[in-house]
């Protein structure tokens, strides 16, 4: 499965690029994640609870970063496995100023195998849009925060985050599109 996308942060690149190499940080982002810990320079070991259709549970695996270029690209590389499966990819994610943002431009490949490829390869590329849109959306919240301010963050909270981000975006389109007679 083919992963790219872009998402514009109102932060400066290199508060971005210190977010993107906080364990901490990310694991309050990641939908379902319960351990994000570094075991090496650059390297993490995780553990992630998914559900997808019928087929839920607990993924281990292993996080390194790759080819680092601070504060503008870097290169992940992810296995996981679990009873429903196993997980496999790699990825890069590239940090751009632009007008006092950062667009942050991601492209990956990643490999599902076992039951939790049965689900289907539509579901599973919907899923992980869905999964990618919470943790931008998480990530932006965590950036918009004022320093030493805790964001709520869980699985609820950032669902809903994100749904509420798209049907925002849903309705500027919509608006935005009508011009006045």
């Amino acid at each position: 499965m083919k992963i790219n996308g872009t998402q514009t942060f109102p932060a400066a690149r290199q508060r971005v690029w210190e977010f993107l190499i906080d364990p901490q940080r990310l694991a309050r982002c990641l939908p379902g994640c319960e351990k994000l810990e570094a075991v090496g320079e650059n390297e993490y070991a995780s553990q992630i609870n998914v559900g997808l259709a019928a087929v839920k549970g607990v993924y281990t695996g292993k996080v390194k970063l790759d080819e680092m270029q601070p504060p503008s690209h870097y290169k992940m590389l992810i296995d996981g496995k679990g009873k429903q499966g196993f997980i496999k990819g790699h990825g890069t994610l590239d940090l751009a100023e632009q007008n006092g943002q950062t667009l942050l431009t991601y492209s990956g490949d990643v490999q599902v195998g076992g039951p939790l490829a049965s689900v289907g390869q539509r579901m599973v590329d919907g899923a992980a849009k869905m999964m990618i849109g919470q943790f931008f959306t998480a990530m932006e919240a965590e950036l918009q925060a004022m320093p030493g301010e805790e964001v709520r963050q869980g699985a609820a909270v950032n669902f809903w985050r994100y749904l509420l981000k798209l049907l925002r975006e849903k309705l500027a389109a919509l608006f935005g599109k009508k011009t006045p007679a």
